[in-house]
């Protein structure tokens, strides 16, 4: 079964060609929404203009039922706005009224760092939330958190309401209950009538094999083996997985990158490969999976046990090497050099949790010789997954070197002597006769069959070696200026 199963994930993400398979007809995943909640009627029409006082107000249209949205998961950190499932007043004087807003961010559980009202972080402290502290919302404005636990009681907000009981407890969900009467300029503390909740949070544990316990990390590769592991990615149990190499590419993602520039926080040093973000359950897998395997450089293949196996993020030597007497022919061989580079300027994009946590355009990756004979050629690569400048930068570099090798070998036909290179991530390949005696990068790999019998391999092969993977932090690049310094 496991074999089944590896054949399968590889083929959703294009990489069948590795184990010589492909398949069909991938079942299509179960659609999941959020609980679909009674709403209350009574004052639905005002909820949005309840904090505004005597005030004259313009009219408002306001979205009062949503369609049942996807769920929602976080892996690493992410920050998130919500569906509104309840909304509504209640007369506490003859003249004002008490807003209750509550509004599904995402499932749990989490652990909630901080709250934001519109583009506004509050005062409020991790965890569960209370009484907003800041002064412009005068005392009147409370903010509930529910991280999503399994057992957490309904909201003690909401039971003040006629419609609402304790059974109503949205297990599994992290949501928010708002609770505000009137402010005094409320229009221009609240410009959108209700206030819109936001928050940041730390997703759910994820399990690590270097120590076998489950708990918050940012790790790519964990992170990455939590997607393949959970319900709403792959499902795999850990039995179909090579556990060791995700804790190997595990360490490598904790190594230390120094800054030159400290972030924001004044961190003068960063893990390699960190993974932020989230996905909906209604996502295509293979969609979510590519993100997930581009913050850290990453390879699925299959093992020789027909498990699960990850590769990928560092420079890994040849310890095979392919000479003449092995080839029996092959496709294509090209040649080149940098003017006929198919690229030689890469526009990044990563993740900013200093602009407000948007997909941010990343100082570009430049070859400047090659752009010195032929003028720049732009390619766009996405690391929307990547939570730093420094982090996508590094990631350009290794795409860089990757889409422009100096040689590219496609069907090299191996004689069974060639078998071991099979399932290397690098090879030597010495052929003095076309003048190349280099490493190269194995980018696909099939085996030849005669019945039950190997009779070969054959390899697409780009060159690459150590210099891809090097890292310099002069050559972090210029990160985009912080919004409160923009012209």
């Amino acid at each position: 079964m496991p074999a089944a199963i590896g054949v399968a994930i590889l083929g959703e993400v294009g990489l069948d060609a590795i184990i010589g398979s492909t398949i069909a007809g991938v079942s299509a995943e179960t659609l999941v929404g959020y609980a679909a909640l009674t709403v209350g009627t009574i004052g639905l029409q005002y909820g949005a203009q309840a904090l505004l006082g005597g005030e004259k107000r313009a009219d408002h249209q306001i979205t009062v039922r949503q369609a049942v949205a996807p769920r929602r998961r976080v892996l690493g950190q992410a920050k998130l706005g919500g569906v509104i499932f309840a909304l509504d007043t209640l007369k506490y004087n003859d003249t004002n009224k008490v807003l209750y807003r509550g509004a599904v961010h995402c499932v749990g559980p989490v652990a909630i760092l901080q709250y934001w009202l519109g583009d506004v972080k509050t005062g409020l402290a991790s965890g569960p939330g209370g009484s907003v502290p800041d002064s412009v919302y005068q005392g009147k404005v409370v903010i509930e958190g529910h991280a999503g636990t399994d057992d957490q009681p309904a909201s003690s907000a909401l039971l003040k309401l006629p419609y609402w009981s304790a059974s109503k407890r949205l297990a599994g969900l992290c949501y928010s209950v708002v609770v505000a009467t009137p402010l005094k300029k409320g229009s221009q503390i609240f410009p959108e009538g209700a206030p819109d909740v936001r928050l940041l949070v730390a997703g759910a544990p994820s399990y690590d094999p270097r120590s076998g316990n489950y708990a918050y990390t940012d790790n790519a590769a964990i992170v990455l083996l939590d997607y393949l592991t959970h319900a709403s990615g792959y499902g795999l149990a850990l039995a179909e997985i090579d556990l060791a190499s995700f804790a190997a590419l595990a360490d490598v993602c904790d190594e230390p990158v120094a800054l030159v520039v400290p972030d924001p926080n004044g961190a003068t040093a960063e893990m390699r490969y960190r993974s932020w973000g989230a996905y909906d359950y209604t996502e295509a897998r293979a969609e979510v999976l590519a993100r997930l395997l581009a913050a850290c450089d990453g390879e699925l293949i299959q093992d020789a046990d027909g498990r699960v196996a990850v590769r990928g993020g560092r420079w890994q030597a040849p310890v095979v090497t392919i000479t003449e007497a092995m080839i029996l022919g092959w496709d294509q061989l090209e040649e080149g050099d940098e003017a006929y580079s198919s690229f030689n300027r890469i526009k990044h994009t990563y993740t900013s949790p200093w602009h407000d946590y948007q997909p941010t355009e990343g100082d570009p990756w430049d070859d400047p010789a090659a752009q010195a004979l032929q003028g720049v050629i732009e390619t766009e690569k996405s690391f929307v997954r990547a939570p730093s400048h420094s982090q996508s930068r590094r990631l350009a570099r290794i795409a860089m070197a990757k889409g422009n090798p100096r040689f590219r070998l496609s069907g090299l036909r191996l004689s069974p002597a060639g078998l071991p290179a099979y399932g290397e991530p690098t090879v030597w390949l010495d052929l003095p006769s076309f003048g190349i005696a280099a490493s190269f990068a194995v980018m696909r790999g099939t085996l030849a069959m005669a019945g039950k019998a190997l009779t070969g391999v054959t390899l697409d092969l780009i060159s690459l070696d150590a210099s891809a993977y090097a890292w310099d932090p002069a050559w972090e690049g210029q990160r985009p200026p912080m919004p409160d310094t923009w012209n």
